[in-house]
């Protein structure tokens, strides 16, 4: 059975994390010098612009002069790494009892750590990473005690990032509202209720051609807030089938839109769909903020948007069991909405 990652070390790749060659990540990655990196102080308008073509281009897009205090992003991130650094006593505290560190349903707000990988047939294969996942809103002690001991600073630095974080994401989607045409916090409501940090830690890894540090997906949820400090982010670029790396820019947030926040614009706006590649020499963290809907909402495209020209592309469906189905079938990129696509 696969474990930790950041427990083990060794000149080769375990069997479990070798990935098919149908799965793999090529050589050779051109970096996308077209990736938008939009500067948050320009005129509002104009800045409205840009994400709104940035959302219909690509999905994704770099943020920067965002206000977002670069201090604490530092110390965040040293906080994250320090806790993958732990012996593996006090990081397995936080690994379910008498089960595999695997991510399952429920998605609890509770902090986990966990392994991921995909199921294929009847063979299963790991990605070369651990995340700690755990809630960040609504703050309250019971959730905050869940958080990891140690570091003795991390949970005193994750509330004050998720704090920051959450103020940054849903300027974002305020943005995007203007985008749209549709009244500013219009997704301040159930469909932002959950908000989850995932911190992602990529050991260095003997053999980066057989490995992936995560698949290529679509996140499930709103729209995610993503810090990252060194290469490894790659993005499929859907009209080209090609895929791009994504450069690190200090100090800068990547945000990638969801499945959810496609069908919501009635795909107007584009997800990004994007896979993490492996190093041989470096390890790599990654900070995600993911803001999405509780599970008990129902996910439409926007009645605002939608028009005799413009009819809705999806049927209704409940978010839970859109998760279900998204966490569980590998089969395509969007088959999580697959089944609520009319006329698919």
């Amino acid at each position: 059975m696969a474990t930790l990652v950041s427990n083990w070390s060794s000149n080769n790749v375990s069997e479990s994390f070798i990935a098919p060659l149908d799965k793999r990540a090529e050589k050779e990655v051109p970096l996308g010098n077209d990736v938008p990196i939009i500067d948050l102080q320009q005129d509002h308008h104009f800045v409205v612009q840009q994400i709104t073509k940035a959302c219909k281009d690509f999905g994704l897009f770099q943020v920067i002069n965002h206000g977002f205090p670069e201090k604490l992003m530092v110390e965040t991130m040293e906080v994250c790494n320090e806790f993958f650094a732990l012996p593996a006593e006090e990081k397995e505290k936080l690994q379910p009892k008498g089960k595999p560190a695997k991510f399952e349903l429920p998605l609890e707000q509770k902090a986990k750590l966990y392994i991921e990988g995909e199921q294929l047939s009847n063979e299963e294969f790991f990605y070369w990473k651990d995340t700690l996942a755990h809630g960040c809103h609504p703050l309250d002690e019971e959730l905050i005690n869940s958080w990891p001991e140690k570091p003795a600073t991390y949970r005193e630095v994750a509330a004050k990032y998720s704090v920051e974080a959450r103020k940054l994401t849903m300027r974002m989607l305020d943005y995007i509202c203007e985008g749209l045409g549709l009244k500013l916090g219009y997704f301040d409501n159930e469909l932002s209720q959950i908000q989850m940090m995932l911190t992602n830690y990529y050991p260095p890894c003997p053999d980066p051609s057989s490995t992936l540090g995560s698949g290529g997906h679509y996140d499930g949820n709103l729209i995610t807030l993503l810090q990252q400090d060194l290469p490894g982010l790659q993005q499929l670029i859907v009209k080209d089938d090609n895929w791009i790396a994504v450069e690190p820019i200090p100090t800068a947030f990547v945000i990638n839109l969801g499945l959810t926040l496609k069908v919501i614009t009635n795909e107007k706006f584009e997800g990004s769909i994007h896979r993490v590649v492996t190093n041989p020499t470096r390890d790599r963290v990654s900070i995600a903020t993911l803001i999405g809907p509780d599970y008990s909402c129902t996910i439409e495209p926007a009645k605002e948007l939608l028009s005799q020209d413009n009819p809705p592309l999806y049927k209704p469906y409940p978010f839970a069991e859109f998760a279900e189905i998204y966490l569980s079938d590998k089969s395509g990129y969007d088959a999580g909405v697959k089944p609520y696509k009319i006329n698919a």
